[in-house]
């Protein structure tokens, strides 16, 4: 089997924004406030396509800079093997000196899914299947008023969601949370890299006065002295967000952190999270992938979470308590169980079906 061609479709839907604070961090995510979606397509001569939708989050992921990548990669993947997924994932990362963002996740995943549909599996079936379904927790957005954040956990709870996180709110919140959900929901508080290290430390034993479940991002992502210094003096699980390979390594050696988090569908894909989550598992931490994006982000992270042990929960974002605001470009859409599960995909590769209608309404960049 070899690789015929590579296209760029850009969907005709937009939603929302993902952030509009945070200083203006999420900013460039598209036109107007809008978040855009592109689906990438790798054609083979065995009629096998493989299929991602890239949403930008960043501005990396707008179309036309995902037209700009693709173009530099085209001439190293046509001719190729689709199943050498290692050899492609190894010659790509060698561009612009390993920075790797959203164009070259989108090839990595798409590649995985030529070789679960290949093989007539689902991608975690195909990575050897530690379980079939995994528990879910609620991820609100950051946009969300102090005023709401209670009541959409409290709703949350209702819909069946068993466990909740919260983004930068005033700890008095977080204890009312706690009272009004109760015990039997794990509560998780992420920070956004918003504390310093002495406000971390107060933030922190509230946090586990309240039993929460851990303590995402208390600080930048590459303060590594930082966090080595929380996790001396805290006992909550801290987990932070990295975005490059390289800085996993220094975290699992200098024990700065309980779990550690990729972004799948703007870093490496499929093939650095099972990097990232072996590493892990090796120094006896979990691997927590952040799942914020849309179904295929998503789906991508629960087959890695699916094949593993090391994992403990799946981020379901929602967007200021509405469910399913993302779902774009695919039939299929992921959705928890009455217990607050989600289950895998029982479809080869990937698991999900593009929209071919929304693709037909959207426009094709030449690559």
């Amino acid at each position: 089997m070899k690789i015929t061609d590579i296209k760029l479709h850009v969907l005709a839907r937009e939603t929302e924004a993902l952030v509009t604070s945070l200083d203006g961090l999420f900013e460039d995510a598209g036109p107007a406030g809008k978040i855009q979606y592109s689906l990438v397509r790798i054609l083979t001569d065995a009629e096998i396509e493989g299929h991602y939708i890239v949403w930008s989050e960043v501005a990396t992921g707008r179309p036309h800079a995902l037209a700009e990548v693709l173009r530099h990669f085209k001439p190293h993947l046509i001719g190729q093997d689709p199943l050498d997924r290692e050899r492609i994932w190894q010659t790509l990362g060698a561009f612009w000196y390993g920075q790797k963002g959203p164009a070259f996740a989108a090839v990595d995943i798409a590649l995985w899914d030529i070789a679960g549909k290949a093989a007539s599996m689902p991608i975690y079936k195909l990575l050897g299947g530690y379980r079939d379904k995994v528990r879910a927790y609620a991820s609100g957005n950051v946009q969300h008023r102090q005023d709401e954040v209670v009541r959409i956990g409290v709703e949350m709870k209702e819909r069946g969601f068993t466990a909740l996180k919260l983004h930068p709110i005033p700890i008095e919140l977080c204890g009312q949370l706690r009272d009004e959900v109760g015990d039997e929901v794990d509560l998780i508080y992420d920070a956004v890299f918003a504390h310093t290290r002495h406000e971390a430390i107060k933030v922190g034993r509230e946090l586990e006065r309240l039993n929460y479940f851990w303590y995402e991002a208390p600080l930048p992502p590459d303060d590594v002295d930082g966090y080595a210094f929380l996790a001396q003096r805290l006992d909550i699980p801290l987990t932070v967000e990295l975005l490059h390979k390289q800085q996993y390594a220094e975290f699992v050696r200098r024990q700065a952190c309980s779990y550690l988090r990729t972004l799948s569908g703007i870093q490496g894909g499929i093939t650095e999270m099972l990097k990232v989550a072996h590493l892990c598992e090796s120094f006896g931490m979990n691997f927590e992938p952040h799942a914020y994006g849309g179904t295929m982000y998503q789906v991508a992270n629960l087959h890695v979470i699916l094949a593993i042990k090391n994992c403990a929960l799946f981020e379901f974002p929602i967007h200021h308590g509405q469910i399913g605001c993302w779902d774009v470009g695919t039939t299929d859409v992921i959705r928890i169980d009455e217990e607050g599960y989600v289950h895998g995909p029982n479809k080869p590769g990937l698991g999900v079906d593009i929209d071919w209608d929304q693709v037909k309404a959207g426009a094709e960049l030449k690559i």
